[in-house]
């Protein structure tokens, strides 16, 4: 039998040709499948059914609830990080810019805007000390409003509004987010295209030499599609626990990078999901707003109403103008808050560790739960994919039938 095969091998070499482009079929067809996964962002074609979207952007909206809730049941509470780690005296001191700013627009708007004469013959040495007490009350009550909003966190960021309009903001972020944080295991797919369909095209020369029936390589690229990139998805995934096969070791390539995978899941979400601008973004179109706004005008009149009490006030502010001065000081101050620099997009910022708590708690995760972060981009439409694998495996077999071993393939039947 084996002298036989060799012989008819050897008298036609052509079949070599049969795992390399086995090889070949399983590599492509991976490589479709996990573009197949991303792209295109929008649909393209006649919708509802007659066209494609990328099986992420096309999801894109439930990964990001189970992505959330992932983020909020499972690794991230903002009560329990802000209890943890918020130090206003830290927080106060990053906003020295802000502080500034504040401290000059107030001394703008009272010294030169309502006792310009007094605050001009007020010499240099004169005006620095009541910059720099100004300067220091503003501290105070940047203090006092960042406690404030550590105090009413839940009340004003919203985690899963952020996440949702982030997502829905930017459509092409959740795969972003899915490539990097699975990146190895997307090139393990691919690449293992290749080796698989190598494996099987063995096997396919093997039956095809002793049994050279048309449908035979059309049928064996169907198999090396599908079951290529089956192959590679189960093996992404399974198993969870180290198995010991022999003397190996044997653990699915995602659950084995858990700690490294941690650390880019924490880094994604961190910069570009929960980042200032998206927090804040939200936040502005938000109950968040309101109560951010009645923070800031709480302690903002608590300041006014301490300077109306002082004795130089009377002199400088005549009762009737102080209202319009409160109301303006307010308005400046509330729509400086939210600007890029401003004192909510810095607090959103730097108040919280969140990518380096978001790491800790994903190596921290049982293995089910980790699981949950990247098998949703599988699981509900893999088999889209793992058939795509197959048609296009099909396709060739019938393009290598008919282009390479027509002829060969009359010739072996003999």
């Amino acid at each position: 039998m084996l002298p036989e095969l060799l012989t008819r091998i050897q008298d036609n070499w052509i079949v070599l040709l049969i795992p390399v482009i086995s090889a070949l079929v399983g590599w492509f067809t991976n490589v479709v499948a996990i573009k197949m996964m991303f792209y295109p962002v929008e649909f393209i074609g006649i919708p509802p059914y007659l066209g494609w979207q990328g099986v992420i952007p096309a999801n894109a909206l439930r990964l990001a609830k189970l992505s959330n809730a992932l983020i909020t049941q499972k690794l991230l509470s903002l009560r329990q990080l802000f209890d943890a780690t918020f130090n206003a005296d830290s927080f106060t001191g990053k906003l020295g810019a802000v502080v500034d700013d504040v401290t000059e627009q107030v001394i703008d708007e009272i010294a030169n805007g309502y006792a310009k004469p007094m605050w001009d013959n007020a010499g240099q040495l004169m005006q620095a000390k009541v910059r720099e007490k100004v300067r220091a009350e503003i501290v105070e009550v940047s203090r006092a409003i960042a406690m404030d909003m550590a105090d009413d966190i839940d009340q004003i960021i919203d985690i899963e509004k952020t996440v949702l309009e982030a997502m829905d903001r930017h459509k092409a972020l959740m795969g972003e987010m899915f490539y990097q944080v699975g990146r190895k295991e997307f090139k393990f797919i691919e690449r293992s295209g290749l080796y698989f369909g190598f494996l099987f095209g063995l096997f396919q020369m093997i039956v095809w030499v002793r049994y050279p029936a048309a449908w035979i390589l059309p049928m064996a690229g169907f198999c090396v599609g599908y079951l290529t990139n089956w192959i590679a998805i189960k093996l992404v995934f399974s198993p969870r626990e180290p198995m010991r096969i022999g003397r190996m070791t044997v653990q699915g390539l995602f659950h084995k990078r858990q700690n490294e995978v941690a650390e880019a899941f924490g880094r994604t979400v961190a910069t570009r999901v929960l980042t200032a601008d998206n927090i804040v973004a939200t936040v502005m179109h938000s109950e968040g707003a309101k109560r951010m706004n009645e923070i800031i005008e709480h302690r903002i009149n608590e300041l006014i109403a301490k300077y109306e009490a002082h004795p130089m006030a009377k002199l400088i502010l005549p009762q009737e103008e102080r209202p319009a001065l409160r109301a303006d000081l307010l308005e400046r101050t509330q729509a400086q808050w939210p600007k890029p620099g401003g004192f909510f997009h810095t607090f959103a910022g730097e108040s919280v560790d969140l990518q380096g708590e978001l790491e800790r708690r994903m190596k921290a995760l049982d293995r089910e739960s980790y699981e949950g972060v990247l098998r949703p981009a599988f699981q509900q439409d893999e088999w889209k994919l793992i058939a795509a694998g197959a048609v296009l495996g099909t396709v060739a077999g019938v393009l290598q039938l008919v282009y390479i071993f027509g002829d060969a393939m009359e010739r072996l039947s003999h």
